[in-house]
């Protein structure tokens, strides 16, 4: 099967790393080329999960580049307020590609690659997917504007959870849209290897996540605070990451606090620093959250996990963790966090939460999640 999979760039995100998992793991029995016009703004990290695979990008977008063309392209259509020459580079950059490789299917991933390819091969014989990562929540469906392209063409959206397929079901398809439920994969490393140092008798709780407000690192925060003064078992904190979000905090620490919290940054190898965890936190509050990959990468590595009960965590997470609500601000609510982490410091709670990591992390094994994607590219191209 020759499959074409697009996405705008690569920044450090959930939906990135998915992309660079299922474009690596397709191409294992498939040919795979990417379509990723901005990779030149992309995370170097990111960037090398893709190495061995065909990638196409523009050159000329790299972060300054881009940045200079989206100027130069305002000020033409402040004269010619019909003409998007982004678009037409794509356009045509896209059906270049189709005419070299042939593809049998397309699979694009948030809406800025979705617009791409669906409007290029808008009157083409050619299936197009996208994988949702729960950015429609940002559309109107009333006013769906530039978007509308997306919901007359696209043949299959693929949503990680049941929640996100019940948000897509607000938006004005086409009659025929195939709306399938396929959790995202994960392929836990093989390598054992741990980073964080052996603190015998503390109790670790960590987030490993990207560093904006929305995921909660202030929250978490907070709620370490409230635990370790209120327990008399040792306590230590780990917040891995990288964004202003995550730099503030890391400042604002006291010379005591650098003690018990550790701020090791964006690390590329994040399962390294889970093994050492006692339980894995995703305080999120972001409005399109669908089944982050944090808490993916904890129950693959047997962590219990707190999190708030909003997106598609609730059906992550099960009996191997804690749900919390989202206070008055629309936030996590700091008390109930709290009460969670001192909850799961008792070795028998903690213990029972581990032993349901198995069976909570079963249905995202990246072979599932190939398998499915296989299946449903093969009744869009044969729906006999």
């Amino acid at each position: 099967m020759r499959i074409l999979m697009a996405m705008q760039s690569l920044a450090m995100g959930g939906a990135e790393k998915f992309f660079t998992n299922l474009a690596t793991a397709l191409s294992e029995r498939h040919e795979v080329v990417c379509y990723i016009p901005a990779l030149g703004c992309g995370d170097p990290m990111m960037k090398r999960r893709l190495d061995g695979l065909t990638v196409h990008s523009i050159p000329l977008f790299t972060t300054f580049g881009y940045r200079v063309f989206y100027k130069l392209t305002l000020l033409l259509q402040q004269r010619f307020p019909d003409f998007d020459p982004e678009a037409l580079w794509h356009d045509r950059n896209l059906r270049a590609l189709h005419r070299k490789h042939r593809f049998d299917i397309v699979n694009s991933q948030l809406m800025e690659g979705t617009r791409q390819v669906c409007r290029a091969f808008e009157h083409a014989k050619l299936p197009l997917t996208e994988s949702d990562h729960g950015d429609f929540v940002m559309v109107d469906p009333q006013h769906p504007r530039h978007n509308a392209v997306i919901f007359r063409r696209l043949d299959a959206l693929i949503c990680p959870a049941e929640a996100n397929r019940r948000k897509a079901r607000l938006y004005p398809w086409r009659e025929n849209l195939h709306l399938e439920l396929i959790r995202y994969g994960y392929q836990p490393s093989p390598d054992t290897f741990t980073a964080l140092p052996a603190e015998p008798g503390a109790i670790t709780f960590g987030m490993v996540a990207r560093g904006v407000v929305e995921k909660g690192w202030e929250e978490a925060l907070a709620a370490a605070r409230i635990v370790r003064q209120r327990s008399a078992h040792p306590v230590r904190l780990v917040l891995a990451g990288a964004g202003p979000c995550l730099d503030q905090l890391a400042g604002s620490l006291t010379a005591e606090e650098r003690e018990w919290i550790l701020t090791p940054g964006q690390q590329e190898n994040p399962e390294a620093w889970i093994r050492g965890f006692d339980v894995g936190l995703l305080p999120t509050h972001l409005a399109g959250e669908s089944l982050p990959n944090s808490i993916i990468e904890y129950l693959a590595c047997g962590k219990p996990v707190i999190a708030t009960n909003i997106g598609g965590i609730p059906e992550m997470i099960h009996d191997a963790g804690r749900l919390i609500p989202l206070g008055a601000n629309g936030r996590a609510d700091i008390t109930a966090l709290a009460d969670a982490m001192s909850e799961l410091q008792d070795d028998a709670t903690r213990a029972e939460c581990h032993a349901r990591t198995a069976g909570a992390f079963a249905p995202y094994t990246m072979a599932a999640c190939v398998a499915a994607y296989e299946r449903l590219f093969s009744h869009l191209l044969d729906p006999a």
